[in-house]
This record gives structure tokens, sequence and C-alpha cells, in this order.
């Protein structure tokens, strides 16, 4: 790192720092089952003992574009189009997540998977080890660098443009098509590029956050998964690309030239292709527009709150509430549209998800009142499961609400990572809401008492403050 102590020693403590606290292993997969895929490797696995084995191992990461719990639901790019392929197969899928992404490829290599899907940038050299599906889609690598302020000048940024590479140090991964790409410039432009290369353990997402946060001037990622964090920070620039288009797709082994026949075939087929640009649209353009941007209460006019007041009315006794927090729930779930429908399918006034609307009762796609009715009984769900966690009422309603936004099983985690960081596991704000913030970091969302990985946390974060001040709001001025 001797590049970097030119920023002083104080920066290069701060990033050695950051990166012990960062490493962090995660549990081991299962013995027996490692041992089965790789008698299978050594006889060569293919489409064959695939649909022998009834399972599609998949490797990839725990992050916002490829695989994450989502209201309790499995989502991810990379995770629905793998579901979708295991389906076509009549396979089930197997997820294994990766703890190092400098190792993906050699777990491929040795059997723990039958595929990596975790957005690869095709690149000559990774071609020469594993063998790349039809491109998925293609994107730019982009510099992600933090402004700065700079007496007496309106510049912001550090570099500008693509030749100015040389005057930061840029964090990358060692194995990573970044590293390659960084090279490739200083190779073809003669200049002199400061590489650091990050740990393994270290995921892109946390390189991201360091740069927000100082630790680090610089680092690289794939542009479409840049906006998507650009909605979680407030001084990183996007804007300085470091490559045209690259494809992207997924990797098998060498040998498994009968898989990658099929998983092209099914790819460049109708159903395929549609699949494959309807899942881009839901994760990195529906998604990004749907992220909490902060919020702005909405206006209130003389008289009703909304049409459905009475409904509100109605069920809001049963959980104990007044009135106006389920109004104030469905105005920023739905805007109070009965028809309305998120990136993630969620349905209606009360945006339920489907498996939660038909569960407390109604149909997939509830009617207003059925709707609501399917909210209260889940609501009240929630607060049977928290009542003995959270003894304190008022409290309790913000971890409801956060459940509801995100899933309980994200606010549990966040509650018992709030323990074992001895902050107060019953108070929200400050604590557990702080501790769910955490969960947006590979340190904190692989430790032992973190249940359910990565978690867009901002968004359920964001999501109690609205509530509770619109519901402060509707109680101040309806006249009740």
């Amino acid at each position: 790192m001797k590049t970097f102590l030119r920023y002083g020693t104080l920066n290069t403590l701060i990033v050695l720092g950051y990166f012990c606290l960062l490493l962090v292993a995660i549990g081991c997969d299962d013995a027996g089952h490692r041992k089965k895929a790789k008698r299978d490797h050594q006889g060569l696995v293919d489409l064959d003992s695939i649909r022998r084995r009834g399972s599609l191992i998949v490797l990839t990461e725990n992050s916002a574009s490829t695989y994450f719990l989502y209201r309790n639901q499995e989502s991810g790019f990379d995770y629905e189009l793998a579901l979708a392929f295991a389906k076509h197969l009549g396979v089930r899928l197997e997820v294994k997540l990766i703890d190092d992404v400098d190792r993906m490829f050699e777990m491929l290599r040795n059997g723990d998977a039958d595929l990596v899907a975790s957005n690869l940038t095709v690149t000559p050299h990774r071609s020469d080890s594993v063998s790349f599906t039809s491109p998925l889609y293609q994107t730019r690598q982009v510099l992600v660098q933090r402004k700065i302020e700079q007496p007496n000048s309106s510049q912001s940024l550090a570099i500008q443009d693509s030749t100015q590479l040389g005057l930061i140090p840029i964090w990358v991964h060692r194995y990573s098509s970044f590293y390659e790409q960084l090279n490739d410039i200083a190779v073809r432009s003669g200049q002199t590029i400061r590489i650091e290369v990050a740990p393994g353990e270290i995921s892109t997402d946390d390189l991201i956050r360091l740069v927000d946060d100082g630790a680090i001037p610089a680092t690289v990622t794939d542009e479409n998964l840049a906006t998507i964090e650009l909605s979680n920070y407030d001084n990183i620039d996007v804007g300085v690309p470091v490559s045209g288009l690259q494809d992207i797709a997924w990797a098998v082994r060498k040998e498994s030239s009968e898989l990658l026949a099929e998983l092209n075939k099914w790819l460049d087929s109708k159903d395929g292709a549609i699949r494959t640009k309807r899942l881009y649209r839901k994760y990195f353009n529906e998604a990004n527009l749907a992220r909490p941007k902060g919020f702005v209460l909405p206006k209130v006019g003389p008289g009703a709150i909304s049409p459905f007041d009475s409904l509100f009315k109605m069920y809001a006794p049963q959980l104990g509430w007044d009135w106006r927090m389920l109004a104030s729930i469905a105005y920023h779930e739905s805007h109070f549209n009965p028809q309305a429908q998120s990136w993630s399918g969620a349905y209606g006034l009360m945006q339920l998800m489907p498996q939660t609307a038909v569960r407390f009762g109604c149909t997939s796609t509830p009617t207003p009142e059925c709707s609501v009715q399917a909210a209260t009984k889940y609501i009240k769900y929630l607060q049977n499961m928290w009542q003995k966690r959270v003894p304190d009422d008022t409290e309790r309603t913000k971890f409801v609400l956060a459940s509801y936004n995100i899933g309980q099983g994200h606010i549990i985690d966040a509650q018992n990572l709030a323990r074992e960081l001895g902050m107060k596991d019953t108070v929200w704000d400050g604590n557990v809401a702080e501790a769910l913030l955490l969960k947006q970091q590979e340190k904190y969302y692989t430790m032992s008492c973190v249940k359910h990985g990565y978690c867009n946390a901002r968004e359920p974060f964001i999501f109690v403050q609205k509530i509770i001040g619109t519901f402060e709001l509707y109680r101040s001025v309806s006249g009740e």
C-alpha cells in the first residue's frame, strides 16, 4: 500500500481498520453435499448428472442485484432467472452464496456448483478457464469516486474523465473484470494507475460504501449496479465511464458442454429472452425508481383523508390502532390506488405480496376492502410475533411497520445484531434501526446472529419515518 501512504497515515489506518473489521467468515457448506458434487465433477458432471441429482447448484452473491430476501420472498435478477431455468430443466434450484468473490471460479472448477450466476463480465482471461453463456445484457464499467469540495472552485470531482485515472488510488478485487480493465487502460494509455487490491471477502457494495465514507478515494463497478447504489449514498459520483459496453453472462465449467448448450438454447429462445428482459427491467429500472430518497408529507384537504377512510375506521380497532395509522400505510404503499402494483409484485391498496394476501384470506389481487382486511390480519400477526420481543407498545409499532415493509426476518436479524453490538434491542430509533442499516454491509450480514443476509435497509428505515410522520400529520389536521 505504499502508493496510498501519500494520502496520509490516518487514511491508511482507517482503510486497514475497515478491512480488518470486514474479514468475517461465513459458515461452511455441508460437507457431504460438497463431496457428492466433487464426485460428480470427477466424472465430468454435465446436464444428465444434474437431472439425475434433481437439482441445479448455483453460486451467486448476496447483493441487491443477484440474490436477497424481500418481504420474506427470495428475489434478485440472477436468482429469478436461474429459478426459471431450473424449472425448465425440471429440477429444483439450490443456491450457494459466495463468501469470497476471488474464489468463485475455483469453486466452480472444483465441483462446488454447476453454474456461477453473479453479474459476471465476459473477458478473454476468464474465458480461458470457464465457458460463458450467451450474454444476458450489456453494461459499462464506471468509476465510483467521492465528491469533494474545493475552496474557490466549482470542481467537485478528483477525476473528470478516464485520462485522469492515475490521480488517485483505485480499489478493486484482484480477480475482478475491473482489475483487468484498469490494467488494460494503463497499458493502452501509458498512464500509471495506482490499483489497490481489495480482499475477496469484501464485497463491491462494501467498497462503494468505503468511498462514500471517505475511507478510500475510488473503486470501479458496473453502471447498472452503480445506479442502484446511488440511492443509498449522498457523497459518490458514478459519471466517469472506464469502458465501453461489455457482455454480462453466466459461467459453467469447460467440461459442461451439454449444460452450456441447453442454457444458451433456453436463453436464446423466445421465453428465455422475454423473461431476461422483464427481469432486467424489474431489478435495474423499476426497482431503482422505487427506492426511497426521503419523502414529502402528503397534502390533506378538508374532510376525508381518502376514499377508503371507512375501511380504515372499520378494521383499525382490531389492532388497537388509530385508523389514521392504516391510512398512512395505504398512502405510502399505494397513494390510495387500489390497482397499484410494485416492481416486486406487491398489489393493491395495502401493497400485499400475492402469497401474503392469500395467506391472510384474500385473492392474490384483492379488492380494497379485502386488501385492508388481509393487511389488518397480517399486522395483527406481526403484533403477536413482536409482543414478547418488544414490551413497549409505541416501540413495538415501529418494529411492526418495518416488518410490514421488508419482512420480519430482516428485523429479527437487526434486533439480534443490536444485541450483539451492545445496543438496546427493544428500542427502534438509534438502536435497532441503526443495526438494520448495518445489514447492507457484508461484515454484518454475514455474522452468525444474522440469518437472512443482505437487506436494502434504507427502505424500511425510511418507511418507518414516513408512516409515523404522516400519521402525526393526519392526526393533527383531520379534527378527530
